[in-house]
């Protein structure tokens, strides 16, 4: 019965010792937080292990995470996935989608951005036309005008300049057999005789002013239709269209008329284009074919250029990333009773196991101490 209490006894207080050191182990991976010094020398084992090597810690576990959990080789073969083709694909469909369904608009999208698109591509507009005409102003101020217009253009000039005396004269003609050009022929001498005073009026007592009308407006008709008149205005006409294309470009529009027309030619484009109407105008019919496009084919090459675009830059992303000193840097913030909670919620069964197999090899052993000091 001796025997059996001191055996007992032993395996208590070896329980107790083993069981109370292992609780003072695992207590002493996080407290003390800090290091405690007496008569300046610093306490052993203070502070705690995770406190003291927190810095080393954060570092290896930035290291395995770089070097063996989101490798660049890993991430690479993730994205190459039938699954994250799909992903991409899928979410690029459904923003498509949204596209096509919400009547959405660029004025929509741009606002979402903070950006007045109406003004913005009339701004641009104004300035990339003034820009280019400017240059090209610039650029050919003293060319010769035959040598700025296209071939092409000058052709058909020509065609039309060369019949232009014939469309002139029977345009003439035609005016001055109408009643309007007799009423007008009529206005004019009157306004003659008015001004010429009693000297016209003299020739009023030979022939009245209707006659002299009548005389005047038929040899004007005369003169349209008469061969000499005609090959005389070809002649005028061709010499001066000659000279105009020969001049250079600033003397037939000078700098003051560029400013006017460029400002008119850029109206006139920024009014087609109907900005304010078509950015406010839904993308399905704005351009309906287009989005058509973008359901049919352009979800695929865009996910395949997605993919192909992340995996060759990568590895510079990787390396702007840093994603080792990222988890260091985020380790080394957090507060050290929060990475205690951490740990223990994690470790909580194997940590209880620790100290459980503590009081277990304490009592054995005490059991084996008790029976060799019953023998001994």
């Amino acid at each position: 019965m001796h025997a059996l209490l001191i055996i007992l006894f032993m395996v208590i207080i070896g329980a107790i010792i083993g069981g109370v050191t292992n609780i003072i182990a695992v207590r002493m991976l996080f407290h003390p937080f800090k290091t405690y010094y007496i008569f300046n020398k610093r306490v052993p084992f203070t502070p705690g292990l995770i406190p003291k090597r927190r810095g080393e810690i954060a570092t290896k576990i930035g290291q395995v995470i770089e070097e063996h959990l989101l490798t660049e080789s890993l991430i690479k073969a993730k994205l190459n996935t039938a699954t994250s083709q799909q992903a991409i694909h899928d979410m690029i469909t459904e923003q498509i989608g949204k596209l096509k369904h919400d009547n959405a608009t660029i004025h929509q999208f741009a606002q979402k951005f903070d950006i007045e698109i109406a003004t913005l591509v009339e701004d641009k507009t104004d300035h990339f036309i003034s820009d280019k005409l400017q240059a090209y102003y610039d650029n050919h101020y003293t060319d010769s005008i035959e040598s700025i217009v296209p071939t092409e253009m000058t052709t058909l000039v020509d065609a039309k300049v060369e019949n232009l005396h014939e469309m002139l004269f029977d345009r003439a003609n035609a005016y001055l057999r109408s009643a309007k050009g007799t009423h007008d022929i009529a206005s004019m001498l009157d306004t003659f005789f008015a001004e010429k005073g009693k000297i016209i009026g003299l020739l009023q007592m030979f022939m009245s002013k209707e006659s002299i009308a009548d005389r005047i407006q038929s040899e004007l008709i005369r003169m349209t239709s008469h061969p000499k008149a005609k090959s005389i205005a070809q002649e005028i006409i061709k010499d001066e269209y000659s000279n105009l294309k020969q001049k250079p470009l600033h003397e037939v529009v000078n700098e003051e008329q560029f400013v006017t027309l460029k400002g008119a030619f850029k109206d006139l484009v920024i009014g087609y284009m109907q900005i304010d109407k078509n950015v406010n105008k839904p993308f399905n019919q704005l351009m309906p074919n287009f989005i058509t496009y973008l359901e049919s084919t352009f979800t695929t090459k865009l996910t395949h250029i997605i993919i192909d675009n992340v995996s060759q830059k990568l590895s510079p992303i990787m390396k702007k990333i840093n994603l080792r000193g990222l988890v260091e840097e985020q380790v080394n913030s957090f507060e050290l009773d929060y990475i205690e909670k951490l740990i223990i919620d994690i470790a909580n069964k194997e940590l209880k196991l620790i100290m459980s197999l503590g009081f277990l090899l304490g009592g054995i052993i005490g059991a084996l101490q008790g029976v060799i000091a019953i023998f001994v």
